[in-house]
């Protein structure tokens, strides 16, 4: 069976030629692509910006929308997705494997500008103010920031292979890339601040984890099998903690504690400020899934066997377990007194947050792999292969 990183790269590379085929006419069709954002985008507290919702990527909506849901729109974007989308006001940000930066609009669903970038994008860009920085997985502009409001390219570096989601903490980005390498860039210019290697040249593995923060230390794991956690503002080592396997998922961080999935298919949970391990939880399969969620000193995470757990922070005791009908690789989502994940059956469950009951089903037009986005009372579900569908509260 191929899981999600492997298939992301088997995407990835399927898309690149039609990537380059784009970027190389992209100056034909100036005219008519571009995301120009005329007016200014009202902030709300629950715009979804970053992979995550926030930093510490606990998948916490401020809005709820209530199941049942039903369809109001489904938008094509044309190539696959595997980053989450961006929402802000009236605006979704869609990045795809061809390597392009779709904006739609949120009541109709109808794409309202584009542009090309130099490769795919598997991860999920930072959307600021006016601007989107976006990683790609290839090519000589790995990190490219966009602005929106007249659709040029501000600056676009090459940090190597990213396949992973951006982390913004004010003035300052980090990423983590297939190299082996993390670094803290500038956001004005792109430049390097600095960098933390994991090893040295020719013994780094690749990084597909994603970055987190609790503001003082970032964490992010590795194909070495090692959870690492750097200062934020030097990139001075704090700790690293070796696991039994590669770590893909991204770490939340909640309570002043760090959790982990790892493919030795144990949740790890260690104190953010010394590294220790306070617990470890079996769930006796791989974990691939991004992240997981928190809220309420509860963190829920998925795995391969279609099992989601629901485990308290500080003990790492199970309250409950919900079996989905195939493999779970994306970080269910928070919303209010529910909980919503998808699974590699299709079909978004609706679950009571407390007793892991199941309160609603939707089956996706595809496999579900990328998160569900809540902004107001809309719920956007990413399916294979290309689909967003928006969702509201059924009206009665």
């Amino acid at each position: 069976m191929k899981f999600a990183w492997q298939e992301t790269m088997n995407a990835i590379q399927r898309t690149t030629r039609v990537a380059a085929i784009l970027v190389a006419t992209a100056s034909l069709i100036q005219g008519c692509a571009g995301i120009r954002l005329d007016r200014g985008l009202r902030e709300a507290p629950y715009d979804w910006l970053t992979f995550g919702g926030a930093a510490s990527r606990v998948n916490q909506s401020g809005s709820v929308a209530a199941p049942p849901l039903q369809a109001v729109w489904e938008y094509n974007a044309l190539a696959g997705i595997r980053g989450t989308p961006l929402v802000k006001d009236s605006v979704v940000l869609v990045v795809t494997l061809s390597g392009e930066i779709q904006a739609v609009h949120l009541t109709t669903g109808e794409r309202v500008g584009y542009m090309v970038l130099q490769s795919a994008v598997a991860g999920t860009p930072v959307w600021d103010s006016s601007f989107a920085y976006v990683p790609c997985a290839l090519g000589s502009e790995t990190l490219t920031c966009i602005g929106l409001r007249n659709a040029e390219r501000r600056w676009a570096r090459d940090y190597g292979s990213i396949e992973s989601s951006l982390l913004l903490h004010g003035e300052l980005l980090y990423v983590t890339t297939l190299d082996g390498i993390f670094y803290c860039i500038k956001k004005s210019d792109g430049m390097e601040l600095w960098k933390f290697e994991t090893a040295e040249k020719g013994k780094r593995k690749p990084i597909r984890s994603s970055p987190a923060s609790d503001g003082t230390a970032i964490t992010f794991g590795s194909d070495d099998a090692y959870l690492y956690a750097v200062e934020r503002t030097s990139g001075k080592l704090r700790w690293k903690y070796q696991t039994g396997a590669s770590i893909f998922a991204t770490p939340v961080i909640a309570h002043d504690i760090c959790v982990v999935g790892s493919l030795d298919g144990l949740v790890y949970a260690l104190q953010m400020g010394t590294g220790k391990l306070l617990w470890k939880y079996d769930t006796r399969s791989k974990i691939y899934a991004e992240a997981a969620a928190a809220a309420d000193s509860v963190v829920y995470i998925g795995s391969a066997d279609g099992q989601l757990h629901a485990l308290r922070i500080d003990s790492g005791a199970r309250l409950w377990s919900f079996s989905a009908g195939s493999v779970i690789s994306s970080a269910p989502l928070i919303a209010g007194d529910v909980l919503y994940v998808g699974s590699l059956d299709r079909i978004l469950y609706a679950l009571n947050r407390q007793t892991g009951e199941k309160l609603w089903q939707y089956e996706a037009p595809g496999r579900i792999r990328v998160s569900p986005v809540i902004w107001g009372d809309v719920l956007l579900l990413t399916s294979e292969d290309k689909f967003i569908t928006a969702m509201r509260p059924a009206q009665p």
